[in-house]
């Protein structure tokens, strides 16, 4: 039974009320690849929150209404109606689950198929009012499913708000993760070293816009640094900045002019006062 709702739909009220309900902005608007770039890459869409990078691939399950479903009537799997059947994209037709495999490699946690727990369109109607499509989606982890074993139809069948789900045809059960788990994993994020050092936030906050911006960025990066010194040396302040304060500063605007040349964004940074950068406070972490 079809929900409703298209894909396409989803994926914008996903996105839409995930960023708007977020605590914490991401720190570039979201990146969404065009249907080449998507083979390539595997995600609809990449969110890049403060601590971490999250991908996201769309899909759009059927609503299983009758006992006769192959998951009850063949394989006796725990499941009753209504539950939702999410389809994988088959081997042969593309790359695309290996390559999500190959990405969880490299960001573990952090990419996920992402499946509405909406049975119809007054249910994503009421999810988007109230901002919550995100809170209304199951999680699956590409290498909890594992590589496809062959070029067959493949899905996974789940149940709303369930803690597992089942990847079938031969049926191996999987986590379903619902957004309270993967916040819990991002808010981690904030408790490791590299994020409790201000130098090293600026210096991942540049490198993250950077890669976003991709060549065009990396042509002008001398030039924008030479404009950012120059700025910093014409200040009119008292005191010339200690070195600390002129690596943290020179990362930070950096950042702000590549947010702005390539995105066309303005980038506002909260930091602490001066003080909390001096050198005597080398050793200690700056919040």
């Amino acid at each position: 039974m079809k929900l409703g709702y298209t894909e396409f739909s989803y994926g914008y009220g996903f996105t839409e009320n995930l960023i708007r309900s977020s605590a914490q902005s991401p720190t570039a608007a979201p990146q969404f690849p065009n249907l080449i770039q998507e083979a390539q890459l595997g995600y609809d869409v990449r969110v890049d929150m403060p601590a971490c990078p999250l991908f996201f691939q769309f899909k759009l399950p059927e609503l299983m209404v009758r006992d006769t479903a192959l998951e009850i009537s063949r394989h006796s799997l725990p499941l009753s109606c209504n539950f939702f059947r999410m389809p994988l994209m088959r081997r042969d037709l593309s790359d695309q689950h290996q390559v999500l495999i190959q990405l969880e490699a490299s960001n573990a946690g952090l990419v996920h198929y992402a499946s509405p727990m909406m049975e119809d369109i007054q249910e994503f109607n009421d999810a988007y009012n109230l901002g919550e499509v995100h809170q209304e989606t199951a999680f699956f982890s590409p290498q909890d499913i594992g590589p496809l074993p062959d070029d067959k139809r493949h899905m996974v069948s789940y149940e709303a708000y369930g803690s597992s789900a089942w990847f079938c045809s031969e049926p191996q059960e999987i986590v379903l993760r619902q957004f309270k788990h993967l916040l819990e994993k991002a808010n981690a994020k904030f408790e490791q070293p590299e994020f409790e050092q201000l130098e090293q936030v600026a210096a991942r906050t540049r490198g993250a816009l950077q890669e976003l911006g991709g060549d065009v960025i990396d042509i002008h990066e001398d030039a924008l640094r030479q404009r950012v010194r120059a700025r910093l040396g014409a200040d009119g302040r008292a005191a010339p900045p200690t070195e600390r304060q002129q690596a943290v500063a020179e990362e930070l605007l950096a950042a702000r002019e590549i947010a702005r040349i390539g995105f066309g964004l303005e980038m506002i940074v909260v930091q602490p006062p001066l003080s909390d950068l001096n050198e005597k406070n080398d050793d200690a972490p700056n919040p």
